[in-house]
């Protein structure tokens, strides 16, 4: 599953951790802490996540370095409708 886990320069208890997320690749570990690099940098130690990160950069080729810099789709905003749906009557009016 993490092949590329062995390449790197980790102690087998940061190894380990890194394993434990369920990344199987080196975009999906960046990914991961570019979502939240506090929580990410704490789960490694935040002596040692800079240059774990630098290793796992130099993994990446141009097309997921491309990804990884990319914006976030935007999503729709979840809750509820506070008005009635456009082809609904409205319950106030009745």
């Amino acid at each position: 599953m993490s092949d590329y886990l062995e390449d790197l320069d980790l102690s087998e208890e940061e190894r380990s951790k890194l394993r434990a997320l369920g990344a199987r690749t080196p975009l999906a570990l960046l990914a991961m802490r570019k979502a939240s690099a506090s929580a990410f940098d704490l789960h490694l130690g935040s002596a040692r996540a800079p240059a774990i990160v630098k290793q796992l950069q130099g993994l990446l080729s141009e097309e997921d370095i491309e990804r990884l810099n990319e914006q976030p789709k935007a999503r729709p905003g979840l809750g509820a409708r506070l008005t009635p749906a456009p082809d609904e009557p409205d319950p106030a009016s009745e």
